[in-house]
């Protein structure tokens, strides 16, 4: 990301060729015929186009780029440029340009949870499949938290709807986000960019490409991320502040004109100042006020005496390595590509979170999480993606192992045991075979069908609930082992479409998939041995139809898609009610019947030379038809006037999901020569988002229900494509909009996490 992270340029012998833009807009596109990562069927540049692609210039495309026009699918492609442009720093700030996406902090936690046209998993305990699942250079990262820190020096991120596993990894029901990073280079390059920004937000990336020999290239990227706490407490205290490193390697050895061999590996350490909430909301009459930017935290000593961390340190934190290493290798036949991909993930994780995001110390949990997957693919597929008959079949296994503990100060709840420890180990296997083919039955008309069947196998062991004297530190009586549970899950799915290349700028398809997700566990506080029953697999049968246009001479492309998904079984964080004094629980429900319509749509202009205007949009409404549930805000209402926990549930059908209905984003970049050496860009940009509804607060309006929001940014940068560096002044939020993107609630607390206020800053970068 470091190489173009500004505007950079072209070498002198490349200035007269055709430049691509620097600023080019998210594009729908995906490849009938994905390698590895879902789009990584695209052509990928070669080690010296990938060079080239590094220095690019703020200048104006000839015409908009036809990536992925002639393909039977809808993605939104993000490149290295505009990545930058829309100054994506964290993978929340995505859904600021893609449509029916959404990436929400999971309750106080540095995890995420992924969503796109209302498909996901809200992953609290981190020990379940996404619906959407990441992929960084083809290899899963099916535990949320392994996300962090890693958009840094990538060359495109690209988001994919609709059920998955037909091409490659895992079977999902909601999509994935593929992330790309650099790749080495045959020359040796080098970039360094240092940005710093508002409350104290420094960030420094740099990488080092270039060849160890004729066949041997290598590539070492890096950053730094520090500040930004953008929240405070009633004293004027600040908090939020990031404390991040990573750094990531590659190397690619051209064996022969054939066959290549590249190995990988990544390490981050993150030492951040954990997500928190505003108090929205509390059952216990602390008082709240109306800044969402005020948030406040509060530590036991003797919580923290217990679990071995410095009580004079009351500030949730994150204390997080993750590393891992990969090895693939490419042999290409005279009829076929055969590739393979080995990888080994590590997660180690210590993070205390402030539940209530009170002053007291009420809901503060610590979790202590050692995992590692191991996960390995062997592909073949016909080396001729534009012939007439295509295949491509391949096996992917996985294997996961879990060691998770949970301290919980349960203080808050009247006659409750102060401190309760909740730890488990989980194994789990996974094994997805797939085949995909396509034939052009006439010149202009090509079927699609694709099969694939995946076994996930997982169990839970020795579910164990303690509880500690918090005096004392010991443990009261014996701690309660609630047994081992297991979850299968044996499904089919499959695929089967058309498209129609109406003219050679004109196509449109048609897709009908099903698609599934395997079970799981809640591990959430377990005080009963109910809470380790799995919940069930869920299933997404889609219906997507769309075209892709290219007009006037590629001054304007216009692509377009509208979808409807029968959704059954629907996994969602939920509600469950155990006995007195906890009450109300989070916890993993099957939703029985629901469905999901909406449509999309992008489009990219070239009105005339130094111009570009994009747009995307996205319309997406959700619905249950067979929902029994506990109603928690009428629970957590009888509460507070009572003091004791009764069960009420609500009829859910016909209920919407709450879902942001409208998705809008756009841009109008402009770019211009200065003095014949020097460029200068200018762009403002705007994203809007509608109103969204937290799944445990079904139906429910006022502040359970996150209001619409509208931001404004824009950026101009002054290049000097001869000398290799340019200068970036930016601002983000420029009305200084207040609005939250995530709600979190415990016990009879409701908080929401507040989206970034206005940010100014100032990027510089030098590359040679």
């Amino acid at each position: 990301m470091v190489g173009t992270l500004a505007t950079i340029l072209l070498p002198m012998s490349a200035m007269a060729q055709t430049v691509q833009p620097s600023h080019s807009p998210a594009v729908n596109a995906a490849p009938a015929h994905p390698g590895p990562a879902r789009h990584a069927g695209k052509a990928r540049p070669t080690a010296a186009q990938a060079q080239a692609g590094e220095n690019l210039v703020v200048s104006v495309r000839r015409g908009v780029s036809g990536a992925g026009q002639h393909e039977a699918h809808s993605e939104t492609i993000l490149s290295r440029q505009d990545l930058l442009n829309r100054n994506i720093r964290t993978l929340t700030d995505i859904v600021r340009v893609a449509p029916n996406l959404i990436i929400q902090p999971s309750f106080g936690s540095a995890a995420l949870n992924f969503a796109i046209r209302g498909v996901g998993l809200m992953d609290f305990t981190q020990n379940n499949t996404p619906s959407v699942m990441p992929y960084v250079d083809g290899v899963a990262y099916p535990i949320s938290i392994m996300t962090s820190g890693l958009l840094f020096d990538m060359e495109d991120v690209s988001i994919a709807p609709g059920p998955s596993g037909f091409t490659h990894g895992q079977a999902t029901t909601g999509g994935e986000i593929d992330f790309h990073t650099g790749d080495p280079t045959p020359q040796f390059h080098a970039g360094l960019t240092e940005d710093i920004s508002s409350y104290g937000r420094n960030r420094v990336e740099g990488f080092i490409s270039g060849p160890l020999s004729r066949s041997v290239f290598v590539r070492i990227a890096g950053q730094s991320m520090t500040g930004g706490g953008f929240q405070h407490n009633a004293q004027g205290e600040g908090y939020g502040n990031a404390n991040l490193g990573a750094l990531r390697g590659k190397l690619k050895w051209q064996i022969d004109d054939t066959s290549r061999l590249e190995v990988g590996g990544h390490w981050t350490t993150d030492q951040s100042e954990s997500s928190s909430g505003h108090n929205l909301y509390n059952g216990y009459h602390i008082p709240v006020t109306s800044d969402i930017m005020e948030t406040e935290w509060g530590l036991d000593p003797r919580f923290a005496k217990i679990i071995g961390i410095n009580p004079n340190n009351s500030k949730p934190r994150e204390d997080n390595i993750f590393w891992g290493a990969n090895v693939r290798y490419t042999k290409d036949f005279s009829w076929a590509r055969l590739s393979t991909i080995s990888a080994y993930e590590s997660v180690d994780e210590h993070e205390l979170t402030n539940q209530t995001n009170s002053i007291l110390a009420y809901g503060n949990m610590f979790r202590n999480n050692q995992s590692n997957v191991f996960s390995q693919e062997i592909k073949l597929e016909s080396n001729q993606p534009s012939a007439r008959f295509h295949w491509e079949a391949g096996l992917y296994y996985s294997r996961s192992r879990m060691a998770q503990s949970f301290w919980y100060d349960s203080s808050d709840r009247p006659s409750s045991t102060p401190l309760n420890q909740t730890r488990y180990s989980e194994n789990q296997q996974n094994f997805n075979q797939y085949v995909q083919l396509s034939y052009a039955i006439l010149p202009k008309l090509r079927l699609i069908g694709a099969i694939n069947h995946e076994s996930d196998d997982r169990q839970m062991l020795n579910a164990t609930n303690a509880i500690y004297n918090l005096d004392t530190g010991a443990v009261v009586g014996t701690p309660t082992n609630f047994g081992s549970s297991g979850a299968l899950t044996n499904q089919f799915a499959g695929r089967l479409g058309a498209q129609y290349q109406a003219t050679r700028n004109i196509m449109g398809y048609f897709m009908i998939s099903r698609g599934f997700k395997p079970g799981g566990f809640s591990a959430n506080i377990m005080q009963i041995a109910s809470q380790i029953k799995p919940f069930k697999p869920e299933q997404v049968l889609s219906y997507e139809g769309g075209f892709k246009a290219m007009l006037f001479d590629r001054r304007l492309r216009f692509n377009a898609a509208g979808f409807y998904y029968d959704y059954r079984d629907q996994q969602q964080w939920n509600t469950v009610l155990v006995p007195p004094p906890f009450g109300v629980l989070g916890g993993y429900v099957n939703a029985p019947r629901s469905y999901i319509y909406g449509a999309e749509f992008d489009m990219e202009a070239h009105p005339f030379p130094g111009m570009v205007l994009t747009q995307n949009f996205g319309y997406e409404y959700g619905a249950y038809t067979q929902f029994q549930s506990y109603n928690r805000a009428a629970m957590t209402a009888q509460f507070a006037a009572t003091g004791v926990w009764t069960p009420i549930t609500t009829n859910y059908a016909g209920y919407s999901m709450g879902l942001p209905d409208l998705t809008l984003s756009g841009a109008a970049a402009y770019t211009w020569n200065v003095m014949k050496d020097y460029q200068m860009t200018f762009d403002a940009d705007y994203s809007y988002r509608g109103a969204q509804t937290q799944p445990q607060y079904i139906g429910q309006t006022g502040m359970y229900r996150a209001p619409a929001y509208f931001l404004v940014n824009s950026f101009l940068t002054f290049a000097a494509p001869r000398q290799h560096w340019s200068v970036t002044v930016y601002g983000q939020n420029l009305a200084d909009r207040r609005y939250w993107i995530s709600s979190s609630t415990q016990a009879t607390f409701y908080g929401v996490t507040p989206g970034l206020p206005r940010f100014v800053g100032a990027r510089i970068n030098v590359t040679y």
